[in-house]
Parts: structure tokens; C-alpha cells; sequence
């Protein structure tokens, strides 16, 4: 099998990080920091010392604002709607994932907080100047998303973070397909809430995602156990017990403390292999009569294209069927991006590359693509 789903979730990881995982289940199945025996505690500092290092690796300044969630769709859910003001706006972009668009259309129904959807300019960017346009007197937060999970395309935070700073907005980035791949300080960039996908760049297992929040009260979504205040029924708001009603998913939590050392230890040798096999990929596509490349060169490794008019999802199921080759299809859960792009019916088919990708199956994925292309020339 030849995976190039990457951007779905990592299928390969760093020895680290299983290694980790079954650590956690054979020696740290407790709850952590919850209870006063020594076993407890141990896992309770472990978690604390990952925020710490989640913390430094995104300039964040305070790991008790490093929040787990069980995913990034519930990171985003808990930044956007534990932040909601009644009767405002916000501004977000044609190139969000569902996970914010189904969010925002959902407390538009529900509590009439009202958004606006910029497009790109020509060149694919986000104009501050547009951003600016869509901002009302009752805006409060922007959204962008950092890189498109469908073209790979990457924002510009820190302009975009410069200009929403000088305005006094909440500043919030999905970096689900950026992080591990593309250096963010969340400092610089002005970011209050980050969200991030633990089982994509940084090679965690699934099920863990993190906000992260910086300058801004975040409201809890779940109320319940926190370990915390537990003579009071009512639930507390400080950070990071109130925001994690419920027992930690430490089997993910030491995945991603793996996946994160492992990055960081090797993010230039990770990242440079990973950007050659995307340009390979691009040039090598783009030769192709009759094949359309909707990705230019990217640091995540996100390569989508279509052959003619066929179903994406046809090539999908061709590319598995000649050589076991895991692609993407469809819409990737960011429908906009495609309506943008004339593919809504269509779809994409969405190659993305991993480290732990070899020259020789992207040379396959490449020879796989011309037979199709071909066939489809001459029928």
C-alpha cells in the first residue's frame, strides 16, 4: 500500500510515539493528577510538562492556557463558541474547513451571531483590505484558516494577525494542517486561539486535538468533573480544568508529547523532504496533457488535482485498484474552496505527502496518474 492521505491523518508514526502510547496504557492507566498517589501525580506532571512544551513550540507564554480536546473539530468548536458575543459578527474565508463553517452557521441559527465569508484576490490571498470591508461595527473575531486542507495554500497570519491586532479583534487561525509543518508564534502573529490536530503533522494518534489561548476568556462548552473545585456544583471557568470537563485522554496526550519532541528535534530534515516531494510532485503533474493541478508549491505537502472532467472519486478508486494508492476525493469537508474553484460536483483528488513518504512511491503515484490520464485521452 502506497498512503498519500496524509492530510486525513498520519498513517505512519515515529517509533516514539507508539512507543509512548503503550507506555501509557501498561504503566499510566490513571487519571491524572487527580488522585494523591504517586502514580497519579506522575502522569499529572507528565501532561503538565507537554503543555509546557506545546506551549514554547507555538510561543504561547502559558501552558495552563494549553487546552486538550478530542479532536480539532472540537477545539474549534470550543474557541468559537466559548467566545460568542450577543449580537455580533464574524469575519471569516471561503477556504474554512466544515468544522468552522457548520460552526458558524449553527450560532447564526441558534443565537443570531451573524458572519461574513471573504474571498481570496486573484492571487489566491486574503486581502487585509478585504478583511477590513467585511468588518462591521458589532465584529468581534476573525477566522482564517492557515493551510487550505485541499490546496495546501498558506495565509499570511502575520499580516493578517498585525492588521486584526490594530482593530481589537479576537484573532483565531486553524492550523489542523499547518502545524508541525510551518513555524507559528502565536506572539508575533497576534493569535488569541489556535487550534490544532494532534494525528496530522505533529503525528500524535487521533483523537486529540488543542486550543490554544492567548489574551482572551475562552467559556467552558462541557461541564462536569475537573478535579478542581469539587465542592462547588457550579462549573469553574479557570484555565486549563474548566475547559476539560472529564478524563484526560492521556494515551493520546503522551503520543502527541512524542510526536511533538520528534518534530521539533527534526523539523528542518522532516519539513525539506517533505516540500521537494510536493514540487516533484507539482512539476511532474503539471506535464501531463490533460490532468489540472489546483495546488501551487506548499510546505504541507497538499497536492490536489483532476484528470479531464472524471470523478475525482473514480481516480481515487483507479489509483487504489493499479497500485494500493490512498488518495482523497471529493470535497474534503471545505465546500467553498471547491464552489471557488468550479469543482463542487467534480471534486479533487487530493494527494498528501508524509516524512515517511519514499521518492519511489511518489514516482508510482506520478506513473499511475500518466496511465489514467492516457486512457482517458483515448476513449
Amino acid at each position: 500500500m502506497i498512503y498519500l492521505d496524509n492530510a486525513s491523518t498520519t498513517h505512519k508514526k515515529p517509533k516514539s510515539v507508539t512507543t509512548n502510547v503503550i507506555r501509557a496504557l501498561n504503566k499510566y492507566s490513571v487519571n491524572a493528577g487527580r488522585g494523591g498517589y504517586p502514580l497519579s501525580i506522575e502522569a499529572g506532571n507528565i501532561v503538565l510538562n507537554t503543555r509546557q512544551d506545546l506551549s514554547d513550540f507555538f510561543d504561547l507564554g502559558n501552558p495552563n492556557n494549553v487546552i486538550f480536546t478530542s479532536s480539532c473539530t472540537m477545539a474549534i468548536n470550543l474557541a468559537i463558541r466559548g467566545t460568542m458575543q450577543k449580537g455580533g459578527h464574524i469575519v471569516a474565508t471561503i477556504f474554512e474547513h466544515n468544522s468552522v463553517l457548520r460552526t458558524l452557521d449553527d450560532i447564526k441559527t441558534k443565537f443570531g451571531i451573524d458572519y461574513t465569508l471573504v474571498e481570496p484576490n486573484k492571487h489566491g490571498n486574503i486581502d487585509v483590505n478585504e478583511i477590513e470591508n467585511a468588518i462591521k461595527p458589532n465584529t468581534y473575531m476573525l477566522i482564517t484558516i492557515h493551510a487550505s486542507n485541499v490546496t495546501g495554500h498558506t495565509q499570511d497570519i502575520y499580516k493578517i494577525g498585525n492588521f486584526v491586532a490594530k482593530h481589537n479583534l479576537i484573532y483565531m487561525v486553524d492550523a489542523a494542517q499547518s502545524a508541525g509543518h510551518i513555524e507559528i508564534d502565536m506572539q508575533l502573529a497576534h493569535i488569541n486561539l489556535l487550534t490544532i490536530a494532534g494525528h496530522k503533522g505533529l503525528y500524535a494518534p487521533q483523537g486529540i486535538g488543542v486550543l490554544l489561548i492567548n489574551g482572551t476568556k475562552v467559556l467552558p462548552l462541557l461541564t462536569g468533573g475537573t478535579g478542581t473545585h469539587s465542592a462547588n456544583i457550579t462549573q469553574p471557568t479557570d484555565t486549563p480544568e474548566g475547559l476539560e470537563s472529564g478524563t484526560l485522554a492521556l494515551p493520546s496526550i503522551m503520543g502527541l508529547s512524542a510526536g511533538l519532541n520528534y518534530v521539533k528535534h527534526n523539523f528542518v530534515t522532516l519539513n525539506k523532504k517533505i516540500k521537494y516531494f510536493t514540487k516533484y510532485l507539482i512539476d511532474e503533474l503539471c506535464k501531463i496533457q490533460n490532468v489540472i493541478v489546483y495546488s501551487k508549491y506548499n510546505d504541507v505537502g497538499v497536492v490536489s488535482f483532476n484528470i479531464g472532467n472524471i470523478p475525482s472519486s473514480e481516480i481515487a478508486d483507479q489509483l487504489y485498484k493499479m497500485h494500493a494508492i490512498c488518495v482523497r476525493s471529493g470535497l474534503q469537508c471545505a465546500p467553498l474552496i471547491h464552489k471557488y474553484h468550479g469543482t463542487l460536483q467534480q471534486g479533487m483528488v487530493r494527494i498528501s505527502i508524509s516524512s515517511f513518504n519514499t521518492k519511489q512511491e511518489i514516482i508510482t503515484a506520478v506513473s499511475a496518474i500518466k496511465e489514467l490520464a492516457k486512457k482517458v485521452r483515448e476513449s
